[in-house]
């Protein structure tokens, strides 16, 4: 037997005892060791996005290999694994692919890895693919203490571009340093005139995730042909911003999907792959924020959707 979670007819977080099942052909059964919190569960939770049938939240973790079904090649029991595409991740053990697993090197520990995977490749194809970013060139990052703030401010850097990091309170400015942030500045009245004097030129980009309220203004911050990029909504509501918005500096507007961007099997263990190998060399570093046992996952929501933490979160099973 072994535990997992599941939400309710009113998608309340229950505990609930299930057999452990023995992995079929391709299948791999993994003991879980840490299951990444994203917002998308946050979002499951308030029923604005599809659970699965089973109704077992959470798409990321890292684990021990227990056992191997037929057919699979590259993996032995007792290997530590990572994966963020593995739907009910919220468990003790998980069955899941053989293709949706990649290996963790030794250098790699269990929360960097469970850490890193599902909002790494959020960051990695921002940084990497939305938008063509020059060294040289500066951007804004929304967020910049939280999970995919943190990675994408560290992975903007490694590119060789200048970040100016926006965060909620004073108390995250530090976060936001240490990823390498030049600069960093609160949401409000003084937000885009700070950004500006850090900036006279304008910025290349914004990468904002927030949506209705802090993207609109931040359109002031952009250079002419800079681009606004959107990737999230943690306010609640997505961004008013229309074509009568761009013509004030022939900007660039995109919202940005993951599905987009993930590709097949063979894109996404690629991009998992280079995600740990930068990882071993310190290149980018997740930030834990706090690590809740697997029965207090509705706190661990909480404290997300408060948007009072910094980094990520992780459930300890």
């Amino acid at each position: 037997m072994a535990r997992q979670v599941v939400l309710d007819e009113t998608f309340t977080p229950q505990l609930r005892e299930v057999d452990v099942a023995a992995p079929a052909a391709g299948q791999v059964r993994v003991r879980v060791v840490r299951a990444g919190v994203n917002f998308w569960e946050i979002m499951q939770r308030r029923g604005r996005v599809p659970l699965a049938d089973h109704r077992v939240p959470g798409s990321e973790g890292v684990g021990v290999v227990e056992a191997l079904g037929a057919g699979v090649e590259g993996l032995a029991p007792g290997q530590r694994v990572a994966w963020s595409k593995v739907p009910g991740s919220y468990a003790e053990v998980v069955v899941a692919p053989a293709s949706a697993l990649v290996p963790v090197p030794d250098a790699v520990s269990d929360q960097t890895a469970a850490a890193l995977l599902f909002q790494g490749a959020t960051a990695h194809y921002l940084s990497h693919d939305a938008w063509p970013l020059y060294a040289g060139d500066t951007a804004v990052v929304t967020a910049a203490a939280g999970g995919v703030g943190v990675l994408l401010t560290q992975l903007l850097v490694a590119r060789g571009a200048r970040v100016i990091g926006v965060v909620s309170t004073p108390e995250k400015v530090e976060v936001g340093v240490r990823a390498g942030a030049a600069h960093m500045v609160t949401y409000g009245d003084s937000m885009v005139a700070e950004i500006r004097a850090n900036a006279p030129d304008g910025v290349a980009a914004v990468y904002d995730a927030v949506g209705s309220g802090v993207a609109e203004p931040l359109m002031g911050t952009l250079r002419a042909r800079g681009a606004m990029v959107l990737y999230g909504a943690a306010s609640g509501q997505e961004a008013d911003i229309g074509a009568k918005d761009l013509g004030g500096g022939s900007f660039f507007l995109t919202r940005t999907a993951g599905r987009d961007y993930s590709g097949d099997e063979q894109d996404v263990a690629r991009r998992a792959a280079q995600l740990l190998d930068m990882a071993t060399w310190s290149l980018v570093k997740p930030v834990i924020g706090g690590e809740f046992p697997l029965a207090e996952v509705a706190e661990a929501w909480d404290a997300l959707e408060s948007r009072s933490t910094v980094g990520k979160l992780l459930l300890v099973p």
